[in-house]
């Protein structure tokens, strides 16, 4: 009986331990499908860190290049302000210089015109004498010119800066931008930086340098500029005195002319000159005293120039009119001038002519510039590249692991572009009224290397992203 029991279990038992095991291989498909798929998810995460840091990398590099791009604008605004007004300092120095002359020899000749009929010309006159003794060792000591020499001098330390700018700026700025690459990714796999062709407009294209009879603009500027001190442009009055030596009905008069030009773009000259203008019987029997002499009493003139002056200056109304009110002291005043060794108007940086003169950005000039950077799938930490985690050797592995890439699209390469945008605007801060401009019918402040307000910012580069994405091998649409 308990045989024919354990005979009839037996069946049972046996098919129980028959069912054991078989849930692992379910287990192990899901394992595998785990695998693949934290396979597939450690990839695709590294593969998005290496792009976003790729990107802010480029954008880093792009902005870094704008910077050094507006810098270097900023730069040759400050020195053409800089040499601007050591021009206009020049222009004074000449203007005093002539100015003291001409008191010196007033001080020796003037005590002539102490006539009654010049009663107000008194104080000039004794002003003149003691100021001598003050003044006039500034021109004989070589002061004023020494100063002209100082300012002439810096003017041409500031264009040889100009020009190294101009001319290292690309090599130092490449230097910055794979500085800035090499410090993101410092041992962390090799990047490539790429300039060309993705840059739009170059700095070298967007500025030069004006020369020779080009340097009109700077001239202009240093004129208005100089003008604006009252001293240089005119000094002169007129005295009319209290009756005339021959008729005193016909009053004589006092003279005083002078002021300083800018001959060609090489010359600063000024003239000064003092004579009293008498009416004198035209003959023995003119009671009407028809004939005007001139008497000089004083005169001066200073010029700044390559050399000796040279330049003829054929405008009778120069130095407010002096050539034509007084000829007689005038022609004094340029036989005993002295010349100073001036270089002549600097020679400068400013936007090109294409950027001027272009309709669609002589308003609004801007400075575009773009780069590309590349890194080789090998380089990054994804399964393909450096990370430890790798896929599986064997070509005859057949979980299918080798098929979850981190491959980006259109080749071996991960590709990012960067671009700036260097612009003008004053700061908020500084934004004020172009009260210039208005008066010209031109608010806006346009743009020039003459106002450092240049300033970067990042901005969209569709043009240099398909550019970049050609060289994948692939197109968004």
């Amino acid at each position: 009986m308990q045989m024919t029991s354990r005979l009839r279990g037996w069946p049972a038992v046996k098919s129980k331990k028959a069912q054991q095991g078989q849930a692992l291989v379910y287990g192990l498909f899901v394992l595998m499908g785990g695998l693949a798929a934290f396979f597939f998810l450690f990839n695709t995460g590294q593969l998005s860190t290496e792009k976003t840091k790729l990107v802010n990398t480029a954008d880093a590099v792009a902005y870094s290049a704008g910077v050094m791009n507006a810098r270097a604008l900023n730069f040759q605004a400050y020195t053409n302000r800089a040499m601007l007004a050591n021009t206009v300092a020049i222009a004074q120095l000449v203007s005093l210089s002539s100015w003291i002359r001409y008191e010196n020899n007033l001080a020796a000749l003037g005590s002539s015109a102490l006539d009654p009929k010049f009663l107000p010309f008194y104080p000039s006159y004794y002003a003149a004498v003691a100021g001598s003794y003050v003044s006039f060792p500034l021109v004989q000591g070589g002061v004023l010119e020494a100063l002209e020499v100082a300012s002439d001098d810096v003017n041409k330390a500031l264009q040889s800066a100009q020009s190294m700018i101009y001319a290292g700026l690309q090599v130092a700025r490449a230097k910055v931008m794979q500085q800035v690459v090499d410090a993101n990714y410092q041992n962390d796999g090799s990047v490539t930086l790429d300039l060309i062709p993705l840059t739009l407009v170059e700095f070298l294209a967007f500025s030069r340098r004006y020369t020779g009879d080009e340097r009109k603009r700077f001239k202009e500027v240093a004129l208005k500029s100089a003008n604006l001190d009252s001293f240089v442009p005119k000094r002169s009055w007129t005295l009319v005195g209290l009756y005339g030596d021959c008729n005193f009905i016909k009053r004589d008069v006092l003279t005083r002319r002078g002021g300083t030009e800018l001959l060609g773009f090489d010359e600063w000259k000024a003239i000064d000159s003092l004579s009293e203008h008498r009416w004198v019987p035209s003959s023995w029997y003119d009671m009407f005293c028809r004939a005007n002499i001139e008497i000089p009493y004083g005169w001066g003139g200073q010029s700044g120039s390559k050399g000796m002056s040279t330049e003829i200056d054929a405008d009778p109304t120069h130095y407010d009119n002096s050539v034509v009110v007084n000829a007689g002291s005038t022609a004094a005043a340029f036989t005993t001038s002295s010349t100073w060794n001036y270089s002549g108007i600097p020679s400068f940086y400013d936007l090109s002519d294409t950027e001027m003169t272009n309709a669609a950005t002589k308003n609004d000039p801007r400075l575009k510039f773009a780069i590309r950077l590349r890194r080789s799938i090998n380089q990054t930490m994804t399964s393909e590249g450096r990370s430890a985690i790798k896929q599986s050797s064997s070509p005859s592995h057949k979980l299918g692991l080798n098929e979850y890439h981190a491959m980006p699209a259109g080749g071996s390469e991960m590709v990012a572009v960067g671009a700036s945008e260097v612009y003008f605007q004053r700061p908020p801060t500084q934004d004020r009224q172009n009260i210039y401009g208005k008066s010209i019918g031109k608010p806006n402040e346009i743009g020039s290397l003459f106002n450092p307000y240049w300033q970067v910012r990042l901005i969209g580069s569709p043009d240099s992203i398909k550019k970049a994405q050609l060289l994948q091998g692939v197109v968004s649409p």
